[in-house]
């Protein structure tokens, strides 16, 4: 307004109308200012209001100039702050405003900027003046779009890391709690069968129950405060510690666990090393659950500089579970992603036989 008051488009005769038409107008953008952060829906359609509003101002300035009664002087009046307002206002609606309410918004607001300086005569002078508007508006307009669209690329770049955590948490909560919990189960039915005929072993079986059940509260511990701002990062030793410790540990009723280990195990990395000890954790537990008349289960381990490949094997006799076999099915994801394969089947004379392979190092860093 300053840069009109000082080029002297708002002195002479007629110029008292293009002043109140223009602040009317202009004026109006500070009510859509008020609610841009309240309501989106709000902001577009007051928007739509505003460049209604300009468009009205422009017709009666029209409409007087076209009576001959006023705008002489006014004539060259092209008032630059209304249509920076309304850019500034265009600029705003296509980066917050309701897409059904910005759809409309965004034309009145153009045809708003652009015909101002025409509706009074339309000259050499009123030309140039409406092509610069139009290149500025349309440069407020694609930066507000732009905007937009970046806003809405990092929401669904937010999302999907959330969906990766949630699934990330729901293996976890699988491979370690399931893998305690049938494990409970089990001890507690064992049990309760030999309960009667051997009272000395229910004490041998509630202390494995306590055990498990500890370890089972410890997995949970470690996956819940790892979802907490303020964990401690994972420091995970490479090696396959884990995993021996893991087949030691295990107990399957009536059956003897063997573990092999070859090669540079203690070098394995820390990730190959975690997506080791789940799938072993997940045979083991389909197992415990499924393979009845199950005398011996063995888990064999080779690492090289380049691969690092598990088998799981039992002679026990598989029947179909019924369930929805989520465990395998979300490993063989996580290891597909790192490059690998994951299988599982009947083995070549009896029993089931699961196999991992990984290249070393892994496409992707398993979290």
């Amino acid at each position: 307004m300053l840069i009109d008051i000082d080029a002297g488009t708002l002195r002479g005769q007629g110029a008292g109308v293009t002043l109140i038409l223009s602040t009317a107008a202009a004026a109006a953008v500070v009510f859509p200012a008020v609610v841009i952060r309240s309501s989106p829906a709000v902001l577009a359609w007051a928007a739509c209001g505003v460049a209604l509003v300009s468009l009205a101002c422009s017709l009666g300035l029209r409409v007087a100039a076209s009576g001959g009664s006023v705008l002489d002087q006014a004539s060259d009046a092209y008032t630059l702050f209304e249509p920076t307002a309304l850019m500034v206002l265009l600029h705003v609606t296509a980066r917050r405003g309701s897409p059904a309410g910005t759809a409309v918004a965004l034309p009145l607001l153009m045809a708003a900027v652009v015909l101002r300086p025409l509706v009074i005569e339309v000259d050499e002078g009123s030309s140039v003046v409406a092509l610069v508007l139009t290149l500025v508006a349309g440069g407020a307009l694609a930066s507000g779009l732009t905007v937009r669209l970046v806003a809405a690329s990092r929401r669904q770049r937010e999302e999907r890391i959330r969906l990766e955590q949630r699934l990330g948490f729901a293996r976890d909560l699988h491979d370690f709690v399931a893998h305690h919990i049938s494990g409970i189960v089990l001890q507690a039915q064992g049990a309760r069968a030999v309960a009667a005929r051997k009272p000395q072993a229910v004490g041998d079986a509630l202390e494995l129950i306590e055990a498990t059940g500890a370890e089972a509260l410890t997995a949970m511990r470690r996956m819940v405060g790892a979802l907490r701002e303020d964990a401690v990062p994972d420091t995970r030793a490479p090696g396959t510690d884990a995993v021996r410790a893991l087949v030691a540990g295990c107990r399957l009723p009536g059956a003897r666990v063997g573990f092999t280990e070859t090669g540079p195990a203690d070098g394995l990395p820390a990730d190959a090393a975690h997506l080791v000890e789940r799938v072993v954790m997940e045979a083991l537990t389909n197992i415990r659950k499924h393979a009845h008349d199950c005398t011996t289960a063995h888990v064999r381990l080779d690492v090289s500089r380049r691969r690092v490949t598990a088998r799981i094997t039992d002679d026990g006799h598989h029947r179909p579970s019924g369930g929805t076999g989520y465990g395998l099915r979300g490993l063989r994801e996580v290891t597909a992603a790192a490059g690998g394969t994951l299988t599982a089947g009947p083995g070549p004379e009896a029993g089931w036989h699961v196999a991992l392979e990984l290249p070393l190092p892994l496409r992707q860093v398993l979290r």
